[in-house]
């Protein structure tokens, strides 16, 4: 009972505290990459100081679960979007099961100019449109840092997310990466492709290009044995995405993820030049969530593969309905960013489910 209520009233607090710090820091000009910095700060002082133990939740023992040697204490994951040690750490105090590193690019890039990220509404709810173009340090600077001892310390299941333009530079990514894991005492690194990103320029990396998906996959798994997660955009077609789950139950121990933010364009949310560099970007946030449900519904029916549904998922009523649809794990990106109290909630709602 004391947990409940002091994760209500986290909850409560962080959201006036977020919502605070947006209207001061992001209304002129109008970026809400500034108040992301200025709360990402605050956040660091906080995981070094000794109230990050008032973030703690102890993670109910009959939720678990398993994708493939992988075992997961919570089915909620933090999906690929953030690489700041601070908040992957604070999420995993909070009860999160495992995560996954912001996508890692071969070469160093500071992304698309800004502004490039702004909060909207869609469809009711707020929501995140994000341009970024995937910011990295590059796979020299992340092959270096990634085993991080605070974060292994839980030790959970840690993705480790791939991008790249072409199937060698997706190669020279993971074979960089692959001979630090491969020496690594932890054993709960799996990998995921990001296959499609709807905020760089072309909108998509390997998702139409099913030859070179396979060529890769197989030569990964020449080369490691750990789990390999693909992640789809829901801008996918069903012919497409069928044609990726083709091709994953043909390799050994992968699973797909379902799915990526979106593309909207910028006038469509009534942003402009002046306020969103870029003619559209990727769509998150509670907006996404019935054509995630309706993915996984559709996976699920039709493949034996396991599936991570992420997209748009903010409740324990959404986390409940896409496992009964057949989902092994639940990705959460934007939820984490309004309200990370919101994952030991779900987790007690799941344990008493059992």
């Amino acid at each position: 009972m004391f947990n409940k209520a002091r994760a209500k009233l986290l909850s409560f607090n962080f959201k006036f505290i977020r919502r605070t710090v947006i209207v001061i820091f992001s209304r002129w000009p109008k970026d809400l990459e500034r108040a992301i910095t200025i709360g990402d700060s605050l956040n660091h002082i906080l995981m070094i100081s000794p109230l990050r133990y008032f973030f703690k939740f102890k993670i109910p023992k009959n939720i678990d679960t398993k994708l493939y040697n992988l075992s997961f204490p919570s089915p909620l994951i933090a999906a690929s979007f953030k690489d700041d040690i601070s908040s992957l750490y604070q999420w995993q105090l909070v009860g999160l099961g495992g995560m996954t590193y912001k996508t890692v690019l071969k070469r160093p890039s500071e992304g698309n100019k800004r502004p490039r990220i702004q909060e909207i509404k869609y469809n009711g709810g707020y929501g995140l449109i994000n341009s970024l173009g995937l910011p990295t340090k590059g796979v020299e600077y992340f092959a270096n840092h990634f085993q991080n001892k605070k974060l292994l310390s839980f030790n959970r299941p840690i993705g480790i997310s791939i991008g790249g333009n072409r199937v060698e530079e997706y190669l020279e990514v993971f074979n960089t990466i692959n001979s630090k894991v491969k020496n690594a005492s932890f054993d709960q690194f799996f990998y995921e492709l990001n296959i499609s990103c709807p905020n760089t320029d072309d909108g998509k990396c390997l998702s139409d290009d099913m030859e070179g998906l396979l060529i890769l996959l197989n030569k990964m798994r020449e080369s490691c044995s750990n789990v390999i997660v693909v992640k789809v955009s829901p801008d996918s077609t069903q012919d497409n995405m069928f044609k990726i789950c083709e091709a994953l139950v043909n390799v050994d121990r992968c699973a797909i993820n379902l799915g990526n933010t979106k593309y909207i364009t910028a006038e469509s949310v009534g942003l402009n030049k002046k306020t969103f560099s870029k003619d559209g970007g990727g769509l998150s946030g509670v907006g996404l969530f019935d054509m995630t449900s309706r993915n996984v519904e559709l996976i699920a029916s039709n493949f034996d593969i396991p599936i991570i549904a992420t997209g748009g998922i903010s409740t324990y009523k959404d986390v409940k309905l896409v496992l009964e649809k057949g989902a092994t794990l639940v990705g959460m990106a934007s939820q984490l960013v309004i309200d990370p109290f919101q994952i030991p909630q779900i987790n007690s709602k799941l344990s008493d489910e059992k």
